[in-house]
C-alpha cells in the first residue's frame, strides 16, 4: 500500500489522538523499506551521507524553520527500516516492574493523558565533520544531524507508574525492532536514568508534527527524550524494561560513549568512558545562506537556532568581525522545554568583499559555546561556534 493512503487512513490518530480508536488505518504489509523508498519522501535538499546504515540531512540553511518539517528531519538509522503495522503492533513492558504489562497503540491512545510537545533530537555524531584530526563515524554535516519537530503521544511515565516501579529500578531501556542486515546483528537496545524516564517531558510517541512517525522515524511507535543524544530515543519500541543498572550492549557500552576525562586528538578511545546523554549548548545560523549576496551598507538580517539538552538558552551573540565584537541578538520567547529558540540580529557590514557571520551561545548555567568542541574519538558533540561566509558587493 502506498504510504500516503496509509497516512490517510491513519490520520485520526495522529495529533488528536485522543480519538484514535475511531478510525484505525488499514494494514501496512511487514517487511522493509528500501532506502530509495525513504529517500523519496524527503526533500530534495537532504544530503545522504552513507547507505548502510541510511544517515542523512539538510544544511542549516534549510533548517529555517521554528518547527523542523517531517521531509527535513534528519535520518539516522542504526540497521534497516522496519514498515511495521501499526494495527497489530504492541508495547509490552518488563523487568523491576510490579506487573507486566502489554499495550496496543490504540490502548495507550485511549488509557492515557495524550500530549503533544515540540523537543530537540540531534545525533550524537551530528556536526561530525567539523573535527580535527577527522574522528571515525558517518561525515555528518557541520550544521546537520538534528530537528525539533513536534511529537505527539503519551508520557513515559504515566507507563512506568501503571506497570508499578519495584525497589532498585534505577534505568530504563527502550528497544527497538529494526532488523539486522544479518541474523546476528546487536538488537538496538538503549537504556536512560529512571529520572529521565519519569520526565513529564519524555515520551513513548506515535505522531510527527500532526501525522502518524513516518516508518523511518520510528512508525508505529518510539521513545523520544527530548534534548538527549538521538540514540536515546529508540525507534520501533516494542519492549520497555526497567532495569537496576544501565543496560550493557553494543548501543550503550560501544558506541555513544565519550572519555571520562579529554584525550589527545588522534588518539584511541581509553577504558574510563561515560555515556553520552544531554547536548551541551549550541547555535547555528539558518539565514542568510552560505554566499549571499548584500550590498555594502546596507542591514544583514540574520537568523538562527539556539538549544541546550538540559536547561534554557539564556542568550545568543552574533559577530561580523571575526570574534573582535559581538552584539547580542534577540531571542524569541521560550516556547516547550526542550524546543530550539529562534534568534535574530542585523548586522550592517559596510567594507565590500566576502565577510562571515558567528554565532554563539549560552546557557542559563554559564556554560558557553565553544569556538571548537573538544576533541573525542567519535567525534560526538559538536559544538563549535558555527560561521556563515556573505559576499557584500560594492
Amino acid at each position: 500500500m502506498e504510504r500516503r493512503q496509509f497516512l490517510a487512513g491513519a490520520g485520526a490518530l495522529a495529533l488528536t489522538v485522543g480519538k484514535a480508536g475511531a478510525q484505525q488505518p488499514p494494514a501496512q504489509p511487514a517487511g522493509t523499506l528500501t532506502n530509495d523508498q525513504v529517500k523519496a519522501e524527503k526533500a530534495k535538499a537532504m544530503q545522504w551521507h552513507s547507505e548502510r546504515p541510511l544517515t542523512g540531512s539538510v544544511p542549516a540553511h534549510e533548517h529555517d524553520f521554528d518547527v523542523t518539517p517531517n521531509d527535513r528531519m534528519f535520518v539516522r538509522n542504526n540497521l534497516l527500516t522496519p514498515a511495521l503495522d501499526m494495527n497489530t503492533h504492541r508495547l509490552a513492558i518488563k523487568g523491576l516492574v510490579d506487573k507486566e504489562l502489554s499495550w496496543s497503540v490504540f490502548d495507550l491512545a485511549k488509557q492515557f493523558p495524550t500530549v503533544q510537545l515540540q523537543g530537540m533530537l540531534e545525533c550524537a555524531g551530528s556536526g561530525r565533520s567539523a573535527f580535527r584530526p577527522q574522528a571515525s563515524g558517518t561525515p555528518w554535516l557541520e550544521t546537520g544531524g538534528m530537528g525539533c519537530p513536534k511529537w505527539g503521544g503519551v508520557r513515559l511515565r504515566d507507563l512506568l507508574r501503571a506497570a508499578g516501579l519495584k525497589p532498585g529500578a534505577a534505568h530504563v531501556a527502550g528497544h527497538g525492532g529494526d532488523p539486522g542486515p544479518i541474523a546476528t546483528a546487536a538488537p538496538v537496545i538503549r537504556s536512560i536514568p529512571i529520572s529521565k524516564a519519569m520526565e513529564e517531558n519524555t515520551l513513548v510517541a506515535w505522531a510527527m508534527n500532526g501525522e502518524p512517525l513516518p516508518f523511518v522515524h520510528g512508525h508505529p511507535l518510539r521513545l523520544v527524550v527530548p534534548g538527549w543524544v538521538g540514540s536515546a530515543s529508540t525507534k520501533w519500541l516494542h519492549t520497555i524494561m526497567v532495569l537496576d543498572a544501565p543496560f550493557k550492549g553494543t548501543y550503550m557500552t560501544n558506541s555513544y560513549v565519550l572519555p571520562r576525562h579529554p584525550v589527545e586528538p588522534g588518539q584511541k578511545m581509553p577504558p574510563d568512558t561515560v555515556s553520552t546523554e544531554a547536548w551541551p549548548v549550541k547555535s547555528i545560523i539558518t539565514s542568510p545562506a552560505p554566499s549571499a549576496r548584500f550590498k555594502a551598507g546596507t542591514r544583514v538580517p540574520v537568523r538562527g537556532r539556539a538549544w541546550v539538552g538540559e536547561g534554557r538558552v539564556e542568550r545568543v551573540e552574533i559577530s561580523s568581525d571575526e570574534g573582535k565584537t559581538w552584539q547580542q541578538a534577540r531571542l524569541a520567547p521560550q516556547g516547550d522545554k526542550y524546543a530550539w529558540r529562534t534568534f535574530t540580529h542585523d548586522v550592517e557590514i559596510k567594507t565590500p568583499g566576502y565577510a562571515t557571520v558567528l554565532a554563539r551561545a549560552w546557557d542559563d548555567r554559564g556554560n558557553a559555546q565553544p569556538a571548537v568542541s573538544t576533541w573525542n574519538p567519535l567525534g560526538y558533540f559538536w559544538t563549535g561556534w558555527h560561521r556563515v561566509g556573505v559576499v557584500i558587493e560594492a
